[in-house]
């Protein structure tokens, strides 16, 4: 049987198997009707093996009843052989065993074991053997007990037994036929062991019929598996025939093809899947859609942002180069654009900002490209239009721009613009190159006196400015590639104890005299060239290597970074500020990043990201230049720094200004309304420290607080508060 049902199991196998040899992944059809088939084929086996043991115990009881009612007969036939010689008792026995093939032996023999005659069923049986002693001290023992034979059944051939009896007499004593009492004669009643009988059974009929039985029960288990399996997997395939049609639409899902189509399923699980599959690329498709939305367009206009218009002007370069037509780029500059913001505040900005892009978009052809470059500078690339239809359009926007008024809390604000335009001509343009040569035609109009447009020539003076750039751009490419940059620490001091609170890292630059080069020499060129994230990185390693030098346990430093627009447009800003501070040991809550007013006003969602990011590695944030951009104290409440560094526009005519006095005041109140700390820069000398420490801010740092130095030195403010404010009493 064990056989039978490994070759249905290897048939089954073989059956489901088929279809996984061409694939490296499992068939979700072929594990659930393994399942099932593997499941049901162990309770069929469980069944017929049930079935077999179980009719082995009926057969064993059916066996030992007939064993025991043949013995009786048996005994009762051949009884009267052992008395007499009585030829037709033989007969009869020989008669009987013929009609029973189960009997192949019965065998007769001597009180003393010794073998008499046997009645065999069989041809050519072997000679009845003697009993053995222990087999004639076994059936002598049972002779008068309830139990009057032995049985014995072969271990490795359940079919066959032996039945081994003992025959006796018994005589009852004769007191006379009136004086016969049965109690008294059972008790006096006495045996006589005459011999044995001993008989061979052999089942083997019925255990075949048994075995026949059960080959039939399993081929038809066999049968009903493999209808079973076929039937199952068909119904399987057509249950499972939707989610296999998903395979398809979800890689071109997974590809980013979202106007993929999905089959409407039959079953309600499926058509949840097919429902939640439909939802998902609808949002995808929604999100791409203000994802590129934000990477393509400014958030306040909506125009090109910088990267896509480069892109579209990219494109156009190379349309110049292959038709040999000509187009002009247009570099625009707000002029009064500040003095908007400081009058009426950032939202005026703002909707000054939109305006001016209606109005560019109004003066413009429907082809042309209009982008928003930051702040209040805007780009146009017009296409196919030569330098005489330049010079006319420049003029239509600049006349529209004059005649353009701006209301805000009564007050009327006419802004004025500079142009700079360049003609894109010939095969050898570089986008930069030209995007440069049309900014240097804005700021020639600037110097011109603003207010009107500037074609750019290639004169001497434009190619010694153009070296001039290309000479920084140069030179800040060798100082971040062969580390040239220095570092200095100028200190930050409390106005009230003169205590030192931290250093703010400043980056210098060498000259090949030996001199010193402040950055305001070189960093304007670095953001022109797309260099500014890199020097930023330089900045942040090198601090955080400064701070493994110099910190010791007897104080702790802290240092002050500042960071770029372009810091932030870097994806690995967060993730290297971590490194550094890692591999250097730095402490992060001793590090104060630095970003300017006009990045914290207008940084879009990735920026608040990345400031998020570096507070929850510990770093503390400072608002730079406050006052010199957008001066609305409202975004003091809304956005979440930890100091307020006052300009130094404010700082170096304080003594005699008193609307920068109440400007202060209100900035160092408002601060710590808030929780902030001021610090003022450009400090220049003691009376203006003591007057800052009586306008209530917290902080100072400028030349005469300390200047910046190779090393980080904690050192006091030459004088203290108290003693400041009595030399100032006293003048």
């Amino acid at each position: 049987m064990k056989g039978i049902l490994e070759s249905a199991a290897n048939h089954v196998g073989r059956l489901f198997s088929r279809d996984t040899s061409n694939s490296g992944k499992r068939v979700l059809v072929n594990d659930i009707l393994s399942i099932q088939v593997i499941s049901a084929a162990l309770v069929g086996a469980l069944a017929i093996a049930s079935l077999y043991w179980g009719g082995q115990w009926v057969l064993q009881d059916n066996y030992s009843r007939w064993a025991l009612q043949w013995t009786e007969e048996l005994n009762e036939l051949g009884a009267p052989l052992f008395l007499t010689d009585d030829s037709e008792a033989l007969i009869r026995l020989e008669s009987y065993v013929e009609r029973y093939p189960e009997i192949d032996r019965v065998g007769y023999y001597s009180e003393d074991g010794t073998a008499l005659f046997s009645v065999d069923n069989v041809d050519e049986a072997a000679p009845l053997a003697n009993m053995s002693e222990s087999m004639l001290e076994d059936a002598a023992a049972v002779v008068g007990t309830r139990k009057p034979y032995l049985m014995r059944n072969d271990i490795l051939d359940p079919r066959r037994f032996e039945i081994l009896a003992p025959v006796w007499t018994e005589s009852i004593p004769d007191d006379g036929l009136f004086a016969f009492d049965p109690s008294s004669a059972r008790q006096e009643s006495q045996t006589q062991l005459v011999g044995f009988i001993s008989i061979h059974l052999d089942f083997v009929m019925f255990h075949n019929r048994l075995l026949s039985n059960i080959r039939g029960a399993v081929l038809i288990l066999m049968g009903l598996l493999i209808v079973f399996g076929l039937y199952g997997r068909r119904i399987l395939q057509r249950a499972l025939a939707s989610i296999s049609s998903l395979q398809q639409p979800i890689k071109e899902l997974a590809k980013g093809n979202l106007d993929v189509k999905f089959e409407p399923a039959e079953h309600r699980e499926i058509s949840d899947i097919v429902e939640a599959l439909e939802t998902t690329a609808s949002a995808l498709g929604e999100r791409n859609a203000e994802l590129l939305e934000l990477a393509n367009h400014d958030s306040l206009t909506g125009l090109f942002n910088r990267r896509r218009f480069i892109e579209e002007f990219k494109k156009e370069i190379d349309e110049v180069a292959g038709n040999g037509h000509s187009s002009a780029l247009f570099f625009i500059d707000l002029d009064q654009f500040k003095y908007v913001n400081d009058a009426c505040g950032h939202p005026a900005g703002d909707r000054l900002i939109c305006k001016v892009a209606d109005e560019l978009k109004r003066s413009i052809r429907q082809d042309d490209t209009i982008a928003r470059f930051g702040g209040d500078e805007f780009a146009i690339l017009m296409r196919r239009i030569d330098v005489d239809g330049a010079r006319s359009t420049a003029e239509k926007i600049l006349t529209n721009m004059r005649c353009m008024g701006h209301v805000e809390e009564d007050h009327v604000f006419h802004v004025h613009c500079s142009i700079g335009v360049t003609i894109l001509n010939g095969d050898d343009l570089r986008h930069d190159e030209l995007i440069n040569q049309a900014d240097i035609a804005c700021r020639e109009a600037k110097l011109a006196g603003r207010n009107r447009m500037h074609v750019y020539e290639h004169s001497e003076d434009t190619v010694q400015r153009i070296a001039a750039d290309v000479g920084w751009m140069n030179r800040l490419r060798e100082a971040l590639d062969e580390n040239q940059f220095e570092l200095r620490f100028q200190p930050i001091n409390r106005i009230d104890t003169g205590e030192t609170t931290h250093h703010e890292a400043l980056i210098r630059l060498r000259s090949e005299d030996g001199k010193m080069i402040l950055p305001e020499a070189f960093l304007p060129a670095a953001v022109r060239f797309g260099l500014m994230s890199e020097i930023d990185f330089w900045v942040i390693r090198n601090a955080a290597k400064a701070y493994a030098e110099h910190a010791c346990r007897e104080r702790r430093l802290k240092f002050a970074i500042n960071l770029s627009a372009n810091a932030f447009e870097n994806d690995n800003l967060t993730t290297f500020v971590e490194q550094s501070f890692k591999e250097f040991d730095v402490e992060a809550s001793d590090i104060i990043l630095e970003i300017t007013e006009s990045l914290a006003v207008r940084r879009p969602i990735h920026v608040d990201g990345k400031i998020d990011a570096l507070r929850k590695l510990g770093c503390h944030f400072a608002l730079d230049d406050f006052g010199t951009g957008y001066s609305s104290f409202s975004y003091l409440q809304k956005m979440h720094f930890d100091y307020i560094k006052i300009d130094g526009a404010f700082v170096q005519d304080i003594l005699n200004n008193p609307v920068d006095q109440k400007m202060i005041k209100l900035i160092a109140e408002i601060g710590r309304e808030a929780g902030m700390q001021t610090i003022a820069e450009y400090v220049q000398d003691a009376e203006s420290l003591v007057l800052l420490g009586e306008l209530g801010v917290d902080m100072a740092q400028g030349h005469f607080v300390g200047r910046p130095t190779k090393k980080p030195l904690v050192k006091s403010t030459p004088l203290t508060l108290s003693s400041r404010r009595a030399q100032r009493s006293s003048s």
